[in-house]
Order: structure tokens, then C-alpha cells, then sequence
């Protein structure tokens, strides 16, 4: 988690809702996510970044604010007439924890609470990510639609044919060669599924240094998932390689043995994205390993520029209006499950 410690709060922009969000954590422990704006004249108290504080002071006019949220000081207050110190505290945003991730509800009463929403996988990851530490971020904005942008991330059909120069043989194999997914599995609005790892794969000199010194990733991995939760390759496949898993409506990670990748999709507009990655993984203990795990966010690096490789050209075609319907396989259920939760909530009934 970002803020691991009482008083050290980040800034989240969500450009979608033109939103600037304060996330930070009490004095009692206790994360809370407050609109990053000021009470007096809507100014934005933390401009970005992350740090440690035990106030939010405002540099328009100096109004400040404790990490708990509530107005602590105004500025010359014997100016200001019936204004009551205690309904002027920072806005606060319907928030919950799950296993170190922080998720945010806009609405001022959630229809349902958290576990609600992510169904059987809410109990299903513990003490798993809070193991890891992050090693890379990276964020691009694409002229594609988020739909399309998710669907990029949510079918293995393509690692074939898009990743055959930075990740050759990592899945599928003798047995397996065209990489189907060896697990689907759908929930009311998320889903997720297994992606196959590949026992015939041939190291070539730089993947067999990384594997020498540290643990298996991206593109070789560790079959023994002994130990893992219950959430982590479900059908506990022995050839297993990752999970995919999309939290709908705009997050899909991709978690392995000992890394995972969190990556969100914020629409700008009806043609533009805003993606971002987040590669985590397990912490190292000496120069090998650090070493070795490098060679793995390279790689996360250069798959995640080829995902987003064909989303604008995808777009752009669409956008003609010549097709007028996809085809989409078994291997791409998630996608048809993705447009089946959108229409549902669209029309209310999910």
C-alpha cells in the first residue's frame, strides 16, 4: 500500500470524473480517501505526489486540515460569518481495504458493499500482496477506446502472434500450442482465468542468468504454486503460468507466484485512454536477485507496449463504421462476459 504509515497520504487523479483524490492514513490507523479540495474556495491542497504530514495546509489562504479530515484552522475566522468549523471538513469518498488495495465508491450511498461486489474472489487472496514490493510503473495515453483497451489485456488468443519477439515460448507448449486457457472462470461482473506456462520453453542466455540468481517470472515461471491461496491459479493447474483477472469495470491484474501487475484504464473521452501499469514483485534479498528481477520488469516493459500496440490501429478501423459486429471465440469469453456486465448496468439490472 502507498500509504503505510500513520500520517503518509499520495494524490490519485481520476481525469474521467475530473477528480483529485487525497488518500491518507490516520492517527487510528485508519486509510481515508477525502476529495483533494479545500472547503473555502475549492482550491487544490495537495497539487501531487505523496509524503507525510500531520496537517493539509492550503497555500491559497492558509486553511488546514488534519489527516483525519476535519477543519482545523481558518485564517483570520472573525471575517466569516455563520460559518461552522465542523461541516467544513475535507469531502470525504466511500472507501474499503481489500488485501492492501485501496477501492473507492463515488456514490454518496454504495448499493452494495465491497465484499458484495467482488462476490467468492473477496476471501480468496489473502496474505499475497502484501508480500511484494514495487519495482516499475509505467502509464501511456492511447487514442483507443477503454473498452477496447481492457479487451487488449483480457484474452490470450493473441500472445501467439503479438508477443512471438519478447516473450517466445512462454506459454502453451508441445501439448498446448495454441495456448488455451487451461481455466475460465465468470462471476456476476468480474471474471478471471488461468493463462497456460509453457514445460518445453528454451532459455536463451539472458533468461537463463535471471533464472540462475532469482525466482521465475515473466517468461519462464515457477510451476509449484504449493502455498498459494485459494484465488491464485484455482483450477491448480501444473502447468500453470498467471491469473488474469478483471475487476470490472476497469482494472485487470495479472498475478503470478511471486509478482503481480495492476493495471487500470481511465477514458479521457470516447477515443482516448489513459492506461496505467503497476509491475509488483517479491522482495529481493541480495544484488542477484535484484538483478534478476530487473530482467523481468524489462520484459513487463516491452509485452505491456506490444498490448497496447494495437489498440489505436483497432480503434481507428472501428471507427469506420464498416463492421458492424465482432467474432469472438471461446477463448475470448471475457470479453463477451465484458460487454454483457456493461449492457446489464447500463440498463440497471446488475
Amino acid at each position: 500500500m502507498d500509504a503505510p504509515e500513520k500520517g503518509s497520504y499520495f494524490v490519485y487523479d481520476i481525469p474521467t470524473f475530473k477528480l483529485s483524490l487525497l488518500v491518507v492514513r490516520g492517527q487510528d490507523e485508519k486509510v481515508r480517501v477525502f476529495h483533494n479540495i479545500c472547503r473555502h474556495r475549492g482550491n487544490k491542497i495537495i497539487r501531487e505526489g505523496s509524503g507525510k504530514k500531520t496537517v493539509f495546509t492550503c497555500n491559497f489562504h492558509g486553511w488546514n486540515f488534519g489527516i483525519d479530515g476535519k477543519l482545523r484552522n481558518i485564517t483570520d475566522a472573525k471575517e466569516f460569518e455563520n460559518c461552522d468549523p465542523d461541516q467544513l471538513g475535507l469531502i470525504e469518498v466511500n472507501s474499503e481495504i481489500w488485501n492492501s488495495f485501496i477501492f473507492i465508491n463515488l456514490a454518496e450511498k454504495p448499493h452494495c458493499s465491497l465484499q458484495e461486489w467482488l462476490g467468492p474472489m473477496f476471501s480468496q487472496y489473502n496474505d499475497y500482496f502484501e508480500h511484494q514490493e514495487k519495482v516499475a510503473s509505467f502509464k501511456a495515453v492511447v487514442h483507443g477506446n477503454w473498452h477496447l483497451a481492457v479487451n487488449a489485456f483480457t484474452e490470450g488468443y493473441h500472445t501467439l502472434y503479438l508477443h512471438k519477439s519478447t516473450a517466445r515460448d512462454y506459454q502453451g507448449g508441445k501439448t498446448n500450442p495454441d495456448r488455451h486457457r487451461p481455466q475460465i472462470e465468470i462471476f456476476d461482473r468480474h471474471h478471471r482465468y488461468s493463462a497456460p506456462g509453457n514445460p518445453d520453453k528454451i532459455f536463451v542466455r539472458g533468461e537463463k542468468i535471471a533464472a540462475k540468481y532469482g525466482r521465475l517470472m515473466i517468461p519462464a515461471f515457477d510451476f509449484n504454486t504449493e502455498g498459494l491461496p485459494p484465488g491464485i491459479n484455482p483450477s491448480k493447474n501444473d502447468k500453470w503460468a498467471f491469473d488474469v483477472v478483471e475487476f470490472f469495470p476497469n482494472m485487470v491484474m495479472l498475478i503470478g507466484n511471486c509478482w503481480h501487475n495492476e493495471i487500470t484504464y481511465w477514458p479521457l473521452d470516447e477515443g482516448k485512454t489513459l492506461i496505467t501499469n503497476q509491475a509488483w514483485a517479491y522482495k529481493t534479498k541480495n544484488l542477484g536477485e535484484r538483478i534478476s528481477r530487473s530482467y523481468f520488469r524489462a520484459r513487463v516493459r516491452d509485452v505491456f507496449r506490444e498490448d497496447l500496440n494495437t489498440i489505436e490501429a483497432q480503434h481507428a478501423a472501428l471507427s469506420s463504421g464498416v463492421m458492424k459486429e465482432v467474432i469472438l471465440s471461446r477463448q475470448e469469453m471475457a470479453l463477451r462476459h465484458h460487454y454483457k456486465v456493461t449492457r446489464l448496468m447500463m440498463e440497471g439490472k446488475l
